[in-house]
């Protein structure tokens, strides 16, 4: 029964404190990201916070405020930093850009450019072996890289994570926003692996057959 009691008087004690340790803060940026960690500090200028890296060590860093969109503490109280305002270039409303950050947050997570992928990495691979390049094969991801902000970008299936947002021009606005990115960053890896491929082939294929004929 000592026993008993001496528990539950240590759990009411030191409840708090390992759920005040436990507790995480969420900061939302402008960008869609959003960090966890404890806010010890909010200002007009900066959002300062505790992160705890992965061998458990904890540093203090900091977001400037004007790239954050709201703070929300463990309680679910949200701190909105965001304002409407023209003159500072705030042209959405705040709602209007919470459906813009939740459709770059989709586009993050769920937007999966596979065909501009395959397209880069043929382009690059075919022009290369057909046209015989070399060193001049490394402008070919570049430029198709650039091509590919061009095309619109499609919702990929299953990405949205609210059916409420489809057809919200805002969260169509933010997922083509963060979806382009992320298509022209890959088109961009996957054309130079092309190249890669593409000199290989040339060179330990098709060089080697020629010089025997």
């Amino acid at each position: 029964m000592y026993l008993l009691v001496r528990a539950l008087l240590l759990s009411v004690a030191f409840g708090p404190i390992v759920f005040g340790a436990c507790a995480q803060d969420r900061i939302l940026l402008m960008n869609g990201e959003l960090i966890q960690a404890k806010v010890i500090g909010q200002s007009t200028l900066e959002v300062r916070y505790l992160e705890t890296r992965k061998n458990g060590t904890v540093r203090e860093r900091s977001e400037p405020t004007e790239g954050v969109f709201s703070v929300t503490d463990s309680l679910g109280r949200e701190q909105v930093w965001y304002f409407h305002d023209t003159v500072f270039g705030n042209d959405l409303t705040t709602d209007q850009m919470r459906w813009f950050i939740k459709g770059e947050q989709d586009a993050r997570s769920g937007y999966k450019p596979l065909w501009p992928m395959i397209e880069a990495f043929s382009v690059g691979a075919g022009l290369t072996i057909g046209l015989n390049l070399e060193m001049n094969a490394l402008f070919i991801p570049p430029v198709t890289a650039g091509l590919m902000t061009l095309p619109r970008v499609h919702v990929t299936k299953g990405s949205i994570t609210d059916p409420l947002m489809e057809g919200d021009e805002y969260y169509a606005t933010g997922y083509a926003r963060v979806g382009r990115s992320k298509r022209v960053i890959r088109s961009l890896i996957a054309g130079f692996v092309g190249v890669g491929v593409g000199l290989a082939v040339r060179q330990l294929v098709i060089n080697p057959n020629l010089d025997h004929e």
